[in-house]
């Protein structure tokens, strides 16, 4: 005997089926976009247009062509002839803020009236000597990293024009300034990303090639178990999204009171180091070993214990300089030193990974330049949780 339906029923089932199949319709969509965005950050990862791959690209070392970022901005004719600038007279002082002449520009150069600049544990050592630089005239003004606007370009500059908004590590030109004097074939610089306002952009390009150039040394794929050690600074801080959106398992050390912080940045594993060994924990969680470790904190005597707990053919990359890579290899594990000071190239796929929606900008503290001096000092004292940044503009 057949069931039978009346009217009232089928018009039910109808209603329902209209409901049901737009909201399954709109969840897979959501889903679609959640791949997409994952796939669009991995490729700027390793490259526009591929996927992650064992292979790392290649490490930029040029500029590429600069696109747009021409933006509204405050009359940019009238330059004072002077400039407020935190500078030192020797190596191993505090510093001070001070009235120095505008910087001229060459022909290869830019000028960059400057919104904000990112404070980095690099500014600090070479304020006190640590970091061998040569060929330096004091007064010498600190700072690699900022943001800002284009007010004055040289002759031969074609990939910026007065008014683009960028952002860069400026690698010695002194960007805890009102005003900085840019070398674009010497300097890391590139559209400022458009989701990012000048404070974030400033915090960015030191830690952020760091940590990019650290995911390439271990070639990150899906799949891999990666630890970071350091994972609440800055360095950090930006490898542990980057390797999370590439589809790595990413695990951190933290403190306890960090824990809710680097989870928050897609870590699913944290491990206390104030309370046991990472790598006893790193074994007992996984016996067989990890992929991969990228490591912003021990030293050259901490290093080869740290390497205990990769697999064979495991990977490790540090920001210390501290590893011999040539050991290393010889226990079957690809090691490799990081540095990224100097760098010309890379900031254009951070900006491409930051606007993809890759990576979020974590601001510790802000301060104002004439507290300069405050900011190295907190910087040098550690344990921060995201960067701290200048304003200046």
């Amino acid at each position: 005997m057949k069931a039978q339906v009346s009217g009232a029923q089928i018009r039910n089932i109808r209603t329902r089926y209209r409901l049901v199949l737009p909201i399954s319709l709109v969840a897979t969509g959501l889903a679609f976009l959640r791949a997409v965005a994952g796939l669009v950050v991995c490729a700027s990862l390793y490259g526009v247009g591929r996927p992650c791959s064992p292979i790392p690209r290649p490490y930029l070392q040029g500029l590429t062509s600069y696109q747009g970022g021409v933006m509204s901005h405050e009359t940019i004719s009238q330059i004072p002839a002077t400039i407020r600038a935190f500078a030192i007279d020797r190596f191993g002082e505090p510093g001070t803020l001070r009235i120095l002449p505008m910087p001229e520009i060459g022909a290869d150069e830019i000028l960059v009236r400057v919104h904000a600049a990112g404070v980095n544990p690099l500014d600090w050592k070479i304020r006190d000597g640590f970091k061998a630089i040569s060929d330096v005239r004091f007064p010498f003004i600190l700072g690699q990293d900022a943001a800002g606007v284009v007010v004055r370009i040289g002759p031969n500059v074609t990939r910026f024009g007065v008014g683009s908004a960028v952002y860069g590590a400026f690698w010695l030109a002194g960007a805890f300034a009102e005003y900085v004097r840019v070398p674009t074939m010497r300097a890391a610089v590139a559209q400022k990303p458009a989701t990012l306002d000048f404070a974030q952009a400033a915090v960015l390009p030191t830690p952020a090639l760091a940590a990019m150039k650290a995911l390439r040394a271990v070639t990150i794929t899906t799949g891999d178990t990666l630890l970071i050690v350091g994972a609440t600074g800055g360095v950090g801080s930006y490898a542990v999204q980057m390797a999370a959106r590439c589809g790595a398992r990413v695990i951190a050390t933290a403190r306890p009171d960090a824990e809710a912080y680097v989870r928050k940045l897609w870590a699913v594993e944290v491990i206390d180091y104030t309370q046991r060994d990472p790598v006893a924990a790193v074994k007992a969680a996984h016996p067989q070993g990890i992929d991969a470790l990228i490591d912003v904190i021990s030293d050259r005597t901490v290093l080869p214990h740290m390497a205990e707990m990769l697999r064979a053919g495991g990977r490790l990359a540090t920001t210390t300089h501290s590893v011999d890579e040539a050991t290393l290899a010889a226990r079957g594990i690809c090691a490799t030193n990081v540095d990224v000071f100097g760098t010309t190239g890379g900031l254009d796929d951070v900006a491409r990974f930051i606007d993809a929606g890759g990576v979020t900008v974590p601001l510790e503290h802000t301060f104002p330049l004439e507290a300069t001096a405050d900011a190295l000092a907190a910087m040098q004292a550690g344990h921060m949780r995201g960067k701290l940044v200048l304003t200046v503009a």
